[in-house]
């Protein structure tokens, strides 16, 4: 589970609302696989400059699909 603790350390405030969908829905866990293999890889290649952009470019349109998860979530437990 070191894609989730990679999730959470991003969005810690969003917590709870992280584990309750880890453990719901399997496209959010593929979320924050993805998520931390691309962190991994943004950490190998910082050395090469084209490589890392793209990798974390390709992190933070993950974090992007993670955090519209995040706040629906929110939005649906309001109503």
């Amino acid at each position: 589970m070191g894609e989730l603790s990679a999730v959470i350390s991003r969005f810690p405030a969003q917590e709870l609302i992280i584990l309750r969908l880890y453990a719901r829905m399997p496209e959010f866990r593929s979320l924050c696989e993805d998520y931390a293999t691309a962190r991994c890889a943004l950490q190998r290649w910082i050395e090469d400059e084209r490589k890392a952009e793209d990798f974390r470019r390709l992190s933070e349109e993950i974090e992007l699909e993670i955090q519209e998860l995040v706040e629906n979530s929110v939005d649906w437990n309001r109503h």
